[in-house]
């Protein structure tokens, strides 16, 4: 993967950093400045034999092949660029590469070879805190890549990234599900085998990049397509130092932009893994990604596939022969097994069989195609292949074509020397991208190639060193095969009285002239310059305190190189406690740096001379709080209001500027006025906190009200802001009339309110009203229960509420009115309701029955009788005795006043049943009656007689008075007297001598009778009355 694709990735945030995974870049300067001396007496340089080696060609992988990377990712840089809030700093997980298949695909129409490579990994970050939620980042990642198989040419990738949040355990948050297709066209080269330390080479190709997936946090990436180029050279040869064992002669590729002055990565390739053994990425906004080899899983090879040229290099458009030798695991041939021989560069296959010695031989054309990926050094290099499709088994072999060829030439070669420096126990590779330079002190480790440019195996040689002290030192060279490199290593103390500037190391092959078959002599001899120099001195100047956000200079202009040149000055700035920036100035002034978080803060300064010697300080830079800030307004920026009118308080005009959240950089706690009841105001509405910006009250009393919002940022500095809003008195509102029956309130269902009472009946009626707290217990009540009738009728009361006691006399509608003033004089305005009055008829108890009465006698009744006391006193009392007349001519004979008053005495004549009725009328016409029949019985006359003599002769007038004879009064002028004058005779023969009637009186008329005979007379006296 280029430097290309990764600008895409830059569109999303900073966790899908982990799409790059198979990217590598590093940054690294290279100065010289051409010196030379001599070396001091000190000197101690010793050269000695190295292995030699053939060429390191294209590996041939199979099916099951797997290698085991640890990531390492650090991600503070482009967490803070994508604007996210994180202190996530690194990912670590495993990566897993295996080789899933072989099979063919159509590229540049040419039917190809590839590797279908897959990759899987898991990289987590535990304790992140990402925009304000603690919790892990798992970047899960599935990968499958195409790679040529003849040169290892990425043709496309295909990367899927599930990356998800896990807040508090148990929250899951799916941040991306993403798919990208990278194609590339020609295939993207990352190496040109065979490699060799010095070589260089070029890309160009087209690169088109395919989106998919989804994300509620951030747009997907549009498709595109876009042309580039990349550089690439083997710098240097040695140990990455990875887990793996195994890899301490590997091969630094390293790959440099378009301009071929900027590094976006490298690689180390180890041939014993046959694949890299470290990776690495680097990006101009901050990132970096490492992935080293651990293990390594190559499977068993049951056929070995062994691609061998006639010549490792030809000229073009020439005949070449092949061979491909097939063998078991133990190295046995394989007789009769199929095979195709492929050579994809020029279009050309071939179908094969072993022979009984394993071996099949195919003669080609070397053909004149060209490398899409050119170099400093050949025409092209192709790869070569034997495939056997059955058991997808491949070998491989690269040919290099050139216009020219030599049969044998040995060169040292000083552009591929490779140099290991170890200072104060830290080791290093120098290259020509970090500069060959050291310092008295140093130890340096020379690696040099002997090359064999030749098409045949040369010769065992010697090659003469020449020190930097000027001494020879010899040491054997291996014989080295066809294109082949041989390495001799050579180590030097340099010493401590080292005068500064360049030293020159002299190298030459076959010293003594003995290979009488190199073809070209002239390049036996070559040297390597090294720059001895000293380090530089860093100075950092200690900034003042200051507050946040104030822009200060970090000046290391102190710094100086006694070896000559400007030294370049690197600040490493903690920008914030989880967060550095790195900034380059060439003049070691870094301008206008402020932070906007109080703290210490550690300003790293390492100086870097033209020679990439360093020196190192450090100051902390003591930030101090810059407090919060609040401005209170209310809304509609109003000054006063009405009591109990709400406002709406802001102190939405407020911040910190040097808060660390940007959505909430202050805590808002409101500190309100008291109530009337001495608790504080609380801020209203629905889900109303004390802890927002905004705050909504009511005030409920006049006067001023200061309401106080304290503001306190995230380093707990507090500052205070206030209001004063006028409040204003109210004139009281809403009036109503109540009306109650004890404790019952008397519903009316219209407006304004009507009741209905009867006459005399005590209600309350209860006035109600609204104003300010302060003005309740003070409001004046006027009341007018009768204003129609009784407007002078006036009733005052003062407080809250008011309740007076009234009632009505009279029936009819009757008007109240109610007015409450406050104590500004402020009225309510009149609340209106009427009443009315229900007329309450007078009652009476039924007379209880009534003992018979004799006639004339007297008999007292009483009547009992009710009425309202308003008309108890007016009320019309009378008895109707006599049901036969109609005194008062109104045609109703049982109304009368026979008897005014509730006492009546009276008495009847004559005997009977007599009905009579007392009645009572109000001032309304309303009456009460009560009935009673009483039954009138005849008295018994009692009979008196009286003679004035008992005795008297025959002839002499009896007088007998009945004066003594009683009855009642009414009866006593009616009796009628009978006289028997003897009770011994029946004079009218009825057979009753009592009853005879012999003389008749009236009442006080005396009996006057003369009897004519003597004798006894009984005379007996009856009296009758009209009953």
């Amino acid at each position: 993967m280029g430097n290309t694709n990764v600008s895409g990735f830059r569109l999303a945030p900073s966790v899908i950093v982990i799409i790059l995974l198979m990217t590598n870049i590093s940054i690294l300067v290279n100065s010289n400045n051409g010196q030379s001396i001599e070396l001091g007496e000190d000197s101690d340089f010793f050269v000695s034999s190295k292995a030699s080696s053939g060429d390191v060609d294209a590996p041939s992988w199979r099916v099951g092949d797997s290698w085991v990377y640890s990531g390492f990712f650090d991600v503070a840089a482009l967490i803070a660029s994508s604007g996210q809030s994180s202190n996530v700093q690194t990912l670590t997980g495993d990566l897993t590469m295996w080789v899933s298949d072989i099979v063919t695909v159509t590229t540049e129409n040419q039917s190809t070879l590839a590797y279908v490579v897959r990759s899987s990994g898991l990289f987590e970050a535990n304790g992140v805190s990402l925009s304000g939620y603690s919790g892990d980042i798992d970047v899960d990642y599935d990968g499958t890549d195409y790679i040529r198989v003849s040169d290892l040419a990425t043709i496309s990738m295909q990367m899927n990234l599930l990356v998800e949040f896990t807040a508090f355990g148990f929250i899951n948050i799916e941040v991306a599900d993403l798919q990208v297709i990278n194609s590339y066209s020609p295939p993207r080269e990352e190496y040109d085998f065979p490699l060799r330390v010095g070589e260089a080479w070029s890309n160009n190709y087209t690169q088109t990049t395919d989106w998919s997936g989804s994300s509620d946090y951030f747009d997907i990436p549009d498709d595109s397509t876009s042309q580039t180029s990349s550089n690439h050279a083997i710098v240097a040869q040695g140990n990455p130092n990875v887990p793996y064992s195994g890899c301490g002669s590997s091969y630094n590729v390293t790959t440099f932009d378009s301009s071929g002055q900027n590094v976006t990565s490298y690689r180390w390739w180890c041939p014993n893994a046959k694949n890299d053994a470290l990776r690495n990425f680097q990006d101009d906004i901050g990132f970096d990604i490492n992935f080293k080899l651990k293990t390594v899983n190559l499977v068993s090879r049951s056929k070995i596939l062994d691609v061998e040229l006639e010549n490792p290099a030809w000229i073009l458009d020439s005949p070449q022969g092949a061979w491909v030798n097939v063998t078991d695991s133990s190295g046995s041939p394989i007789a009769n097994q199929a095979l195709q021989w492929r050579y994809e560069a020029n279009g050309v296959s071939y179908s094969l069989t072993t022979a009984s010695n394993g071996s099949a031989y195919v003669d080609f054309d070397t053909g004149n195609a060209t490398d899409p990926s050119p170099t400093n050094f050949d025409w092209a290099s192709h790869g070569i292949m034997a495939w056997i499709a059955s058991t997808k088994e491949v070998g491989v072999d690269t040919l290099t074509l050139d216009d020219s060829i030599v049969t044998l030439d040995y060169r040292p070669n000083s552009g591929g020397v490779s140099v290991e420096r170890t200072r104060d126990g830290t080791s290093v590779m120098l290259n020509p991208t970090i500069g060959f330079n050291a310092v008295p002190g140093d130890s340096l480790i020379f690696s040099i190639p002997v090359e064999n440019l030749g098409i045949l195996q040369g010769p065992a040689t010697e090659l003469a060193v020449t020190g930097p002290d000027g001494s020879t030192s010899r040491a054997s060279v291996a014989a080295i095969s066809a294109l082949g490199t041989g390495w001799v290593q050579a180590s030097w103390n340099v010493p401590s009285t080292q005068q500064i500037g360049t030293v020159t190391i002299s190298f030459e092959v076959d010293p003594d002239g003995l290979m009488v078959g190199d073809q070209n002599q002239s390049n036996d001899i070559d040297t390597f310059d090294i720059f001895i120099g000293s380090l530089p001195t860093a100075d950092l100047i200690q900034p003042q305190q200051t507050k946040t956000l104030t822009n200060i200079h970090i000046d290391a202009r102190n710094s100086f190189d006694l070896d000559g040149g400007s030294p370049h000055c690197t600040f490493v700035v903690e920008t914030s406690h989880t967060e550095n920036e790195t900034f380059e100035e060439e003049d070691c002034l870094l301008e206008n740096r402020s932070w906007s978080d109080d703290g210490t803060y550690r300003v790293w300064l390492t100086i870097t001379d033209d020679e990439n010697d360093q020196d190192s300080v450090y100051v902390d830079v003591e930030i101090q709080n810059r407090a919060p800030w609040v401005n209170v307004s209310t809304q509609n920026s109003v000054m006063e209001i009405e009591v109990e009118s709400s406002v709406t308080f802001f102190a939405t005009d407020s911040g910190d500027l040097d808060t660390l959240n940007s959505q909430a950089p202050v805590d808002f706690i409101w500190q309100l006025p008291n109530r009337p009841d001495g608790t504080p105001y609380l801020c209203e509405g629905e889900n109303a906190v004390q802890v927002a910006p905004t705050c909504k009250v009511t005030p409920m009393t006049e006067g001023m009200f200061t309401p106080e919002v304290i503001v306190e940022d995230d380093d707990g500095a507090t500052t205070t802001g206030s209001f004063n809003l006028l409040v204003t008195n109210i004139a009281p509102t809403n009036p109503r009339i109540t009306m109650w029956n004890g404790s019952e309130e008397m519903i009316s269902e219209t407006n304004p309110p009507k009741w209905y009472v009867y006459e005399d009946q005590k209600v309350s009626l209860k006035g109600t009203a609204y104003d300010s707290l302060n003005d309740m217990d003070t409001l004046t009540w006027g009341w007018q229960h009768d204003v129609g009738i009784d407007p002078n009728n006036f009733t005052q009361t003062i407080g809250a509420v008011s309740e007076i006691e009234v009632w009505w006399e009279t029936k009819g509608i009757h008007s109240i009115s109610m007015e409450v003033v406050d104590d500004n004089g402020l009225s309510s305005g009149f609340a209106t309701a009427t009443v009315e009055v229900i007329n309450v008829p007078p009652t009476v108890e039924q007379i209880p029955p009534q003992p018979d009465v004799g006639e004339d006698d007297e008999i007292t009744l009483i009547g009992i009788y009710s009425d309202t006391d308003s008309d108890i006193e007016d009320l019309t009392v009378c008895w109707d005795v006599d049901f036969t007349v109609d005194l008062d001519l109104n045609g109703n004979n049982m109304d009368d006043c026979d008897f005014v008053g509730a006492v009546m005495t009276y008495h009847w004549t004559d005997p009977g049943e007599k009905n009579l009725v007392f009645h009572v009328t109000d001032d309304d016409g309303d009456k009460a009656e009560a009935y009673a029949n009483i039954t009138v019985k005849n008295k018994r006359p009692k009979a008196a007689a009286t003679p004035e003599k008992l005795t008297v002769t025959v002839g002499e007038e009896l007088v007998i008075w009945t004066n003594e004879t009683t009855d009642s009064p009414s009866d006593m002028p009616n009796l009628r007297f009978f006289w028997d004058f003897d009770t011994t005779d029946d004079d009218d023969d009825d057979g009753d001598t009592t009853n005879d009637i012999d003389a008749r009186t009236a009442t006080d008329e005396p009996l006057r009778h003369v009897f004519t005979s003597p004798g006894t007379k009984n005379i007996r006296l009856s009296v009758l009355d009209e009953g």
